[in-house]
């Protein structure tokens, strides 16, 4: 059968449409790549991408500072190394100066021919004179020594303690005050106590007894140039008792002779 004409009144072309909304969503695409473009140029992008490119010439100089470093302690090593080098070296020189001026004088002294005199066979001592010089000589170095004992003992004169003035009714009672000690001297013989131990000691509290309980008892301190320290310790005891005490100064370093009063009591 024949195909039916088509009826070309009744089409209607919808293309001015279409082209419409195309153009819209094609101005729409351009106005929000122009936004998308806009932001991306914004001062805060800006500032990160910059900020980021000065962290890595940043990050770059740091790795420059540590290679200069490195290369600075290699420098400084290598130096001290040539001055220590150097420092070896003039000491092998002086060494071996000195070892060559060593061997100049063995060579000196071996040219040196010592030698021995021949001495008479009638002049050589024999071992039984050598021994009677040898008792002589200690017979003088003993000679000797005693001399100087008694100078010694000559020279350190006795201290001679005596009873003068108003002092002849009172019964004297003496106590040496010497360095770190005294000296009982009315004790037979005379003890040496420390002073440390002055407090507890017996024979010193006896004697404090009895120059309290006696009518004419006093205790007199006879006080050494390096004894202060000792009479003063002393003396506060009796004056914490109210005992009478007095004292003598002793001078020099003699023995104390108390034989003026050992005569006075016979």
């Amino acid at each position: 059968m024949p195909r039916r004409p088509r009826n070309t009144d009744d089409d209607i072309s919808l293309f001015p449409f279409l082209s419409i909304i195309a153009c819209v969503i094609g101005v729409l695409t351009m106005m929000i790549a122009t936004l998308a473009l806009a932001q991306t140029d914004t001062p805060d992008v800006a500032q990160i991408e910059n900020f980021e490119q000065d962290k890595k010439t940043l990050d770059r100089t740091k790795s420059r500072i540590e290679q200069i470093k490195l290369e600075i302690s290699d420098s400084l090593k290598l130096r001290e190394q040539q001055q220590q080098n150097a420092a070896n070296q003039a000491e092998i020189a002086q060494m071996l100066a000195e070892l060559q001026s060593i061997e100049k004088e063995l060579a000196e002294q071996k040219k040196i021919q010592i030698v021995i005199p021949k001495v008479d066979p009638k002049a050589r001592e024999t071992a039984n004179e050598m021994h009677a010089q040898h008792a002589e000589l200690e017979e003088q170095i003993a000679q000797l020594e005693q001399d100087l004992k008694d100078r010694k003992d000559r020279s350190e004169a006795n201290v001679t303690v005596l009873p003068q003035g108003s002092g002849l009714n009172f019964n004297p009672h003496f106590v040496e005050c010497a360095m770190d000690s005294f000296v009982m001297h009315n004790q037979s013989p005379p003890k040496r106590i420390r002073t440390a131990n002055a407090i507890k000691a017996r024979e010193f509290i006896e004697l404090m007894e009895v120059a309290a309980n006696g009518k004419n008892d006093s205790i007199v301190f006879l006080v050494r140039s390096d004894g202060l320290v000792t009479f003063r310790t002393l003396k506060g005891l009796c004056d914490k008792r109210s005992i009478r005490n007095g004292k003598l100064p002793v001078v020099g370093q003699g023995r104390i002779d108390l034989s003026a009063f050992t005569s006075k009591k016979k």
